[in-house]
């Protein structure tokens, strides 16, 4: 009966995550809030206006996000067919991993 139990959790956690796994446009807001978030510290707020419009576009064309069914990652490609890991989303929310080299990238993208 224990058996029985551990079996039906293990499956209806893996369900649960299937369907919460968010999408590329869920990774694509996140990421667009953390670094407009970061860049208003080192720019101010004034220049993040003028640039946010460029932010999110910069996001939604640099960041590739894969589905893997259970979690799904985002990365950003620094150019020179270098990628890095920027966040990975399950059970509904994306975690966003802030990394100084990206924050940078995106800074120069937007002509800061």
């Amino acid at each position: 009966m224990k058996k029985l139990i551990k079996i039906v959790l293990f499956v209806a956690v893996v369900v649960a995550m299937v369907i919460t796994n968010p999408r590329k446009a869920a990774h694509n807001e996140a990421i667009a809030a953390e670094y407009k978030e970061a860049l208003q510290k080192k720019v101010g707020l004034l220049s993040l206006l003028a640039g946010q419009k460029t932010l999110e576009k910069v996001v939604n064309s640099t960041v590739e996000v894969s589905d893997y069914v259970l979690v799904s990652v985002g990365r950003y490609s620094l150019g020179e067919g270098a990628n890095s890991v920027v966040s990975v989303g399950l059970f509904n929310h994306v975690f966003v991993f802030s990394k100084d080299d990206i924050l940078d990238e995106m800074s120069r993208a937007l002509g800061m």
